[in-house]
């Protein structure tokens, strides 16, 4: 602090006189005699650093073994078992070199790392050679936090050989989360080995080879190495042999030291492979990783520095043989084989790590007899006239033969069908209480199964209804008449969304998709783009041309090239090698769509438009306007090329047609066609991948209406937004999975697991809530569950029970609205001034329903249009008045219990006795009035209110 000259000389004389430990005179004055008031800030005493316990991370004093390596933190060895388990944890920080070893952009552990796990934990278990390690999936480190790592080495066979698996899984892992296993194999005893030393060097009659360009080129491979790895000095080929000299960069030996050998050493002695030494059968020029190490001996550890032989092992495999800079064997690999690699097979890198899923049908557990109330079916919408006192009404939406009527005209009928259905059902009071099942048929894209796009739109149009009204919608779709039987089945499941497949009930979540074989394109493709001017359709087309080498390219659009930066766009794809065709193009007419289509060999629809509403507000126009350019146009296009062998056939769809579909009902539509779509053309055999996305970060196309409170409220609600390299390693993915349903998005286990609102029927399995906090013991009460509301509220007085709901609605806007806490929030203020619109209206609804219990209108904002109101609606429907006799009963309870258990002298138990005596008085307007057994109500709610403020002192 900036002090004036005498509070420095007088906080000098304090600092010195309490450093001698003499008395300090807390009279302050001057030599001159001034007084000197003491600065009030450094006596204030309000703390504010945390008090965190101290921990030791030596593992000797948690009863485990040092492990002595720097990758792994403790070994334990299971008692009885002959199993060894070595721990550690994976991050870009300590261990800054791991951030050097990237391949196609992501940034994952190097082969060599796996070999050096697994020969540490073979030197603790006693079994130094590794027999053989096959690396199953890549191990992507990320940016921020790290992976939990476990080595496992398992109980000896017959043959004195054991398995190591070394399995990792993030940091913020429930316990109940699977573990990946990255690489498995075996152990053996020690075995000499038969390596000649390399004394002679370099050999005889080997010629030297020039490497001075070798890492510019390992770069445009796919290969991204920092200093670490760059160890490659110098190479001789001789015959199919290769030599060479290897270093960790000077001042790495006190590193190289920690290893038995370094990852990077080893990993840049397979850098010569470029001239050589592989056996028949390598692909060469291709992106090649680590795939199988066979007959792994270490023999001396912690070079920095080695010589290397690397030499032929059979079809795509090399033996090498690596030595010390005086030729002494350092270690040996009989055999290792590399296989190509793709950023698809790499799982896109740890920034998208577990963000491609698709839909999995999975069958419903039978369960007892369940009494789900009274079923009625409505043939439509003019037979819910009268329905009532029902618990379920069951209604089918018409949509069409499969065989017959043009399929987008069916779509639109269809979804204009169930939002008519949908209105007049939550219109109707006499039905607030009870749930519609519609009835599709072949609408839901089941594997192994058929399905009807034109039914589809009524998914997604329904899944809306959903989200803006929960409880109040079940989707059961089917491939034939469902009796009585199935309905209860049905009705008693529990889920929202349903398909009858022979007789089988099953129900959809999102499961985790891997790539499988990536879609190759070459300069001859021809890729027709719709959409392709602006938003992610022009972000794909670059990424077609920069990535994947695609030259001819046909971007459709409204506008074509007079669309807002078509020319800039042009211009930069023309840059990067690319011959692009820009052209004006209603993609709803089909004549004008077919003048495109001649001679592609691929197709991305992203094309699109929005106009979100609530189902309440939706109309047929606001329908036909978003159907139509996806609709439409995906079926043209699926016309028009029929017959051709197309590469890819991908759509463009969204995750709001399956887990976002809030405020989008005629968007949700649409884009379930897609996906339907998607799935019809797989099941014939023909390309087709639908990608539901999740919400991209951009600024462009439909995100560009998105400001940053949008994108804080999707990470809130555990749906984060793609960024866009992410959407782009994704789209790679996607088509790599040999799929027809995808869904890109990026989901956070945590942040879904802690939504106040119900978590979307799809995403349930991928969510995780958070670990309940430790209950602490109070007062040797125990734990009593949680209660509702309605029951805490009982008893409570009429203040407290506004102040406690207040609290609840207040904490349930802030969050939100995305305020630091429920004290920001002016309980008198509207709500369309704090900044809620439609969306976060049903969400702050949907977030209430859960906490109070009560099923509330999807209009509660706008009726009730201040937290205060709110609240006041919220105590109407919870806690109607108590009757003041019951609160005097509980009040009276209360006061017993403390007089019962508080000691008193006797001087205080003769003034709370005249003070009892003279409040009886009071009660009954006389001291004689002591023992009546009735009291007027008003007079009885007046004796608590003074008791209870009178005996406040007391311990509760």
């Amino acid at each position: 602090h900036r002090t004036r000259p005498e509070e420095t000389e007088l906080l000098t004389g304090l600092a010195t006189a309490w450093t001698r430990g003499t008395t300090i005179d807390w009279t302050p004055l001057l030599a001159d005699g001034r007084r000197v008031n003491l600065p009030t800030y450094a006596f204030q005493r309000q703390r504010y650093w945390l008090d965190a316990p101290t921990t030791s991370t030596d593992p000797t004093t948690m009863g485990l073994t040092r492990p002595d390596h720097p990758l792994l933190s403790a070994v334990i060895t299971v008692p009885g078992t002959d199993t060894t388990v070595l721990t550690g944890r994976l991050t870009l920080g300590p261990e800054g070199w791991l951030a050097e070893h990237a391949v196609h952009g992501s940034t994952i552990l190097p082969g060599t790392a796996f070999v050096e796990l697994a020969l540490h934990a073979g030197l603790h278990a006693g079994v130094p050679l590794l027999a053989e390690l096959i690396q199953e999936a890549p191990l992507p480190i990320p940016e921020q936090g790290g992976r939990t790592l476990r080595v496992v080495v398992g109980p000896r066979d017959e043959s004195g050989y054991r398995p190591v698996g070394i399995h990792t899984r993030p940091d913020d892992a429930a316990e109940d989360d699977p573990w990946t296993r990255h690489a498995a194999g075996y152990l053996a005893p020690e075995t000499s080995t038969d390596a000649d030393a390399l004394t002679a060097w370099p050999p005889a009659g080997a010629e030297p080879v020039d490497v001075s360009g070798l890492y510019d080129e390992l770069t445009a491979a796919g290969y991204g190495y920092g200093p670490m790895f760059r160890g490659l000095r110098a190479a001789w080929r001789q015959g199919e042999e290769v030599y060479a000299e290897v270093a960790l960069p000077d001042g790495s030996h006190a590193d190289a030291a920690r290893f038995g050998i370094h990852p990077a050493l080893l990993d840049a002695t397979m850098h010569a492979l470029s001239y050589g030494g592989v056996g028949a059968g390598a692909e060469q020029g291709a992106t090649m990783l680590p795939f199988s190490w066979e007959g792994v001996s270490l023999l001396a550890g912690g070079a920095d520095a080695v010589r290397v032989r690397l030499s032929p092992a059979g079809p795509g495999a090399v033996r090498l043989t690596v030595a010390d800079t005086f030729g002494a064997t350092v270690a040996t690999v009989r055999s290792l084989t590399l296989r190509p690699v793709t950023p698809a097979q790499l799982g896109t890198g740890s920034a998208i790590a577990n963000s491609l899923f698709t839909v999995n049908w999975s069958a419903v557990p039978e369960r007892g007899a369940v009494d789900g109330g009274r079923i009625v079916r409505v043939l439509g919408t003019a037979d819910l006239d009268g329905v009532s006192g029902v618990a379920t009404v069951v209604a089918t939406v018409p949509t069409g033969s499969v065989r017959t009527g043009d399929v987008p005209d069916r779509a639109r009928t269809a979804a204009e069908e169930a939002l008519a259905l949908a209105q007049a059902f939550l219109l109707r009071p006499e039905l607030s209480s009870a749930r519609l099942i519609v009835l599709t048929r072949h609408a839901a894209g089941v594997p192994g199964y058929d399905n009807d796009p034109a039914a589809a739109v009524v998914w997604g149009l329904l899944r809306s209804a959903q989200a803006e009204n929960p409880g109040r919608f079940v989707l059961l779709d089917t491939d034939r008449e469902v009796g009585d039987e199935m309905l209860t089945r049905a009705v008693g499941a529990g889920e929202p969304e349903l398909a009858v497949r022979d007789g089988q009930l099953l129900a959809p979540r999102l499961v985790p998709a891997a790539a499988v074989e990536p879609v190759v394109w070459t300069a001859d493709d021809v890729v027709l783009v719709t959409g392709g001017t602006g938003g992610l359709g022009a972000l794909l087309a670059e990424h077609l041309v920069r990535a994947h080498g695609v030259r001819k390219l046909i971007l459709a659009s409204r506008r074509g090239p007079k669309a807002h930066g078509a020319a800039d766009l042009r211009q930069r794809l023309g840059e990067a090698g690319a011959d692009v065709r820009i052209e004006a193009c209603d993609v709803t007419d089909r004549a004008d769509l077919a003048r495109l289509v001649d001679g592609v060999t691929g197709i991305v629809h992203a094309a699109g438009v929005a106009d979100n509403a609530l189902v309440a507000d939706l109309t047929p126009e606001k329908l036909r306007t978003v159907l139509a350019p996806k609709v439409d146009a995906a079926w043209h296009l699926h016309e028009l090329t029929a017959g051709r062998e197309l590469k890819a056939f991908v759509v463009l769809s969204s995750a709001g047609g399956l887990v976002l579909a809030a405020g989008q009902g005629n968007y949700a539509a649409a884009n379930v066609f897609l996906d339907a779509l998607a799935h019809h053309r797989r099941h014939r055999g023909l390309a087709g991948t639908s990608l539901a996305y999740g919400l991209w970060e951009v600024n462009t196309g439909l995100g560009g209406d998105l400001a940053a409170a949008d994108l804080d409220r999707m990470r809130r609600l555990g749906t984060p937004a793609l960024a866009v390299e992410d959407g782009l390693a994704l789209f790679d993915a996607g088509l790599a999975s040999g799929r027809a349903n995808l869904v890109p998005m990026h989901v956070d286990p945590v942040a879904l697991g802690s939504r106040a609102d119900d978590v979307p029927v799809l995403l349930r399995d991928l969510a995780r809530r958070p670990r309940p906090a430790r209950r602490e013991a109070s007062g040797g009460q125990a734990a009593t569950g949680r209660a509702s509301l309605a029951e805490r509220l009982t008893g409570l007085a009429a203040e407290e029970r506004e102040n406690l709901v207040l609290r609840l609605v207040r904490t349930h806007v802030a969050t939100v609205l995305g305020h630091a806490g429920p004290d920001t929030v002016e309980v008198d203020r509207p709500f369309k001034d704090l900044g809620f619109d439609s969306l976060t209206a049903i969400e702050l609804r949907n977030a209430l329903n859960n906490a109070t219990g009560l099923k509330l209108p999807a209009t509660l904002i706008f009726d009730h249009p201040t937290p205060q109101a709110v609240t006041a609606q919220l105590l109407a429907d919870l806690a109607p008045a108590a009757a003041p006799e019951a609160t005097v009963l509980d009040g009276l309870a209360r006061l017993e219990a403390m007089l019962e258990n508080t000691p008193q002298s006797p001087d205080e138990q003769a003034r709370i006795a005249g003070r009892l005596r003279a409040l009886a008085a009071r009660l009954g307007g006389s001291a004689e009035t002591e023992d009546r057994d009735e009291v007027s109500a008003a007079s009885a709610a007046e004796l608590f209110n003074i008791l209870d403020a009178e005996l406040g002192a007391f311990p509760h």
